[in-house]
């Protein structure tokens, strides 16, 4: 695997190193890439994400914590100059495979360092039942992009305060906070910041490779697509319907249905869940002129696997999800 390097060590956007991603993954070859990064207090969001109702913007604006989204799945995350980012890419042989690989392979080098690491539930590494480190994947055409977070001396009061978790989630983890899930690298070993960086790029890596100008060029081209107010605030559609609740394993989903003469006109689709490829499209061409009843959404849906759309999701347990109550 070769370890990705840039010509100079300024401060760069969040989205930036996301840019980079993309452009290495990209490359239609047989390469394997790894790289760690550092950003100033940001908060980065899941693609499906109410960004509004999972960041406090008001705290992150007076405290110039900066707010994006990614394009990968999963739940709001907070980085800092204490946390380290970590981005690992490589051919795409299942999603399954290639994220359980990259979990448990980290997990291993952070025992190295006295630390007692696990891999727990779909995305999570922890150190004594407490969250240290936090992933998500995406995938291209022709690789995966696994990318997580590595909390080593984090700012816990911003990390805490800038990110407004949905009630449902704490409560389906049998915690009262969000400070009770988490804890810092620093605290279980005497390694530092530096020692733990390079023991995971001589452990991971055998070669180097140094991003050319023109290279650097085309992922700030990419960028720019992040930093478009469509992208980071997304679809904000007058919905007459909503639908929330929690599939154990597969995330939180938060449904809206436009309605029209009491028929499925368009829906919007939110969560922390991991998407595989976009199922809205999907979803509004089987949906658009049904009610919302049970028995029309199940002969509607008959023939479609949500799971080949969204990691783990059942399409019957999805349908099982929408017929509760409304939040009207």
């Amino acid at each position: 695997m070769k370890h990705i390097l840039l010509p100079d060590s300024r401060e760069r956007r969040l989205v930036f190193y996301l840019a980079m991603e993309e452009f290495l993954a990209r490359e239609n070859n047989d390469e394997e890439a790894f790289f760690i990064w550092q950003v100033a207090p940001t908060v980065i969001c899941g693609r499906n994400q109410n960004i509004e109702a999972e960041v406090n913007l008001d705290y992150c604006h007076k405290n110039k914590i900066n707010v994006f989204r990614r394009k990968s799945g999963g739940g709001c995350v907070y980085s800092d100059e204490g946390n380290m980012m970590l981005t690992w890419i490589t051919r795409s042989e299942g999603v399954q495979q290639t994220f359980d690989r990259y979990l448990q392979r980290i997990a291993e080098l952070l025992n190295d360092t006295g630390a007692r690491a696990t891999v727990s539930g779909r995305n999570d590494i922890l150190i004594d039942g407490r969250k240290v480190s936090g992933n998500a994947f995406y995938q291209t055409p022709v690789k995966s992009i696994v990318h997580g977070t590595l909390l080593y001396q984090t700012n816990f009061e911003h990390l805490v305060r800038a990110i407004t978790p949905a009630q449902s989630k704490t409560e389906s983890k049998g915690v009262a906070s969000v400070r009770q899930r988490v804890t810092n690298l620093a605290e279980h070993t005497d390694w530092s910041k530096e020692d733990v960086k390079q023991h995971l790029i001589q452990a991971l890596c055998d070669e180097e490779r140094m991003l050319m100008p023109e290279e650097i060029k085309a992922i700030e081209e990419i960028e720019a697509t992040y930093l478009t107010d469509d992208f980071l605030w997304g679809r904000n559609s007058a919905c007459h319907l909503t639908y929330e609740g929690r599939i154990d394993g597969v995330g939180g989903f938060t449904v809206r249905f436009r309605m029209q003469s009491g028929k499925i006109d368009g829906l919007t689709l939110e969560g922390d869940f991991f998407v595989l490829q976009d199922p809205v499209p999907l979803l509004e061409e089987c949906l658009r002129g049904q009610p919302i009843q049970e028995d029309a959404f199940r002969k509607a849906l008959a023939d479609v696997d949500l799971g080949a759309y969204i990691y783990r999701l059942h399409t019957e347990d999805w349908i099982r999800l929408i017929f509760r109550k409304p939040d009207q």
